[in-house]
């Protein structure tokens, strides 16, 4: 069912059908939100996909909203970070709160939402990972290790919090937003003018995020990174949910990923992948199904394997054949969030951006074009059936020498980035993220 695109600096990738490219020719360069699962705000999208259609605005109305005139890069910057918390993330969670003052020493303002990667799915029981759906959270690691959000297959990941946290929860002050003036407390972190939303004078927003960042590791193992961020945009632009007015139509727009693994964004429509049919499953055989699905499901791997010339990202319909209908895809097209991106970037004013910064599963030097992503099946047959593709990078563990870690290539999430410009693709096998950090507020 596979179908290797060796991904790097100014390679270009022809279309293709089948396992077929999204993107004819990509060119590569150098207040609390609520964990209720049954929470559907109105204007959300519902398991149709709909798009939000009441309270719906792209962040700019009133036609007084301030515009930037400064040099690109002065402008404020609004930031989405989207964090894997499932089982194998709690170093990397731990090591993007460590580096995370490289983002916030910037001069530049700041508003910052953080989600998950959980947004539900038919293997994870929703009462068990509570998935987030795109609500954004502020709420500090400490209280989320006395829930057990730190636990994962018996075994205890608290440290990934009490390494890096230094306070307890944080006491958020009430803030205005230009949709609505009147000052609430709302889901994010916000620097503006120098003053942060921080009640206490002697919690710095540093550690604010050093004990946010730090998610657990109880999320669903299916991880949808691009459908938790869609649907953490459209709250942000629908007046019945905590995260309007998140965006401001004179600020940067920073989607920040952190995964190991690959997008898994599903059609609902098409839950039955991942239990009775098994077209996408890697060995048909196993009793369940496992992130080999969100592979073989969104991308076409050309070449006989066990390296492949080119893997792009696919829309297969559930009978395992190709389809140009988006609803009949079993995951969502690429499209559904490239072109949400594009409508955001179309609402912004003084020379604002949209852009997208992943810490993934690249090797190391891929963003400045000293390595390229090739695609190779894994030498491991057991694990090959477990992610349907080799490691994109793998980072070595000097605690257990025979399990590396590793993370597999971001296909989807890479041709979203290509489609704001040059990528901003960093490796996550690699034991300092500062630079990656540094990267999301330079212009």
């Amino acid at each position: 069912m596979r179908t290797t695109v060796t991904w790097g600096v100014a390679l270009a990738l022809a279309g293709c059908g089948g396992k077929g490219s999204i993107l004819d020719e990509l060119t590569v360069s150098a207040g609390p939100a609520t964990n209720d699962p049954s929470y559907a705000p109105s204007g959300e999208p519902d398991d149709s996909g709909d798009e939000p259609t009441s309270g719906s605005t792209m962040g700019s109305t009133t036609g007084d909203e301030p515009t930037t005139s400064g040099p690109s890069g002065t402008n404020p910057i609004d930031v989405l970070f989207v964090i894997d918390n499932t089982g194998s993330m709690a170093d990397e969670q731990a090591l993007l709160a460590k580096n995370i003052a490289a983002l916030v020493n910037t001069e530049r303002d700041l508003r910052i939402g953080i989600t998950t990667t959980d947004a539900g799915n038919p293997r994870c029981p929703a009462a068990q990972t509570t998935p987030e759906r795109g609500a954004m959270a502020t709420g500090s690691c400490i209280t989320a290790v006395a829930q057990g959000e730190f636990s994962f297959n018996m075994e205890d990941f608290s440290y990934a919090c009490t390494d890096v946290c230094e306070t307890g929860p944080v006491e958020l002050v009430p803030t205005p937003t230009s949709e609505e003036p009147e000052p609430e407390v709302r889901p994010w972190f916000e620097r503006t003018g120098g003053a942060s939303n921080i009640a206490s004078e002697s919690v710095s927003l540093v550690q604010a995020l050093q004990c946010a960042l730090p998610l657990g590791v109880a999320g669903c193992g299916f991880e949808s990174p691009l459908e938790s961020m869609r649907l953490a945009l459209l709250r942000a632009m629908d007046a019945s949910t905590p995260e309007y007015g998140f965006l401001r139509p004179e600020a940067d727009l920073v989607v920040v990923i952190l995964t190991d693994e690959v997008d898994c964004s599903y059609n609902p429509a098409f839950d039955d992948i991942f239990s009775s049919n098994k077209v996408f499953w890697e060995d048909p055989d196993r009793p369940d199904a496992t992130s080999a699905v969100c592979f073989n499901a969104g991308v076409k791997c050309e070449g006989p394997g066990p390296t492949y010339t080119a893997c792009p990202a696919a829309d297969w319909g559930s009978d395992g054949a190709p389809t140009d209908d988006p609803d009949a895809a079993v995951l969502w097209p690429v499209s559904r969030y490239t072109e949400l991106l594009a409508d955001i970037q179309a609402s912004k004013t003084g020379g604002a951006r949209v852009r997208m910064l992943a810490i993934a599963g690249v090797p190391v030097g891929f963003e400045t074009g000293d390595s390229s992503l090739v695609f190779e099946d894994d030498p491991d047959p057991e694990t090959n059936d477990l992610f349907g593709i080799g490691p994109g990078c793998v980072l070595a563990n000097p605690n257990d020498p025979e399990y590396p870690q590793t993370a597999r290539p971001p296909v989807r999430m890479l041709e979203v980035g290509a489609s704001l410009g040059p990528l901003e693709f960093h490796s996550i096998c690699q034991d300092d993220f500062t630079a990656a950090i540094a990267k999301i507020a330079q212009p």
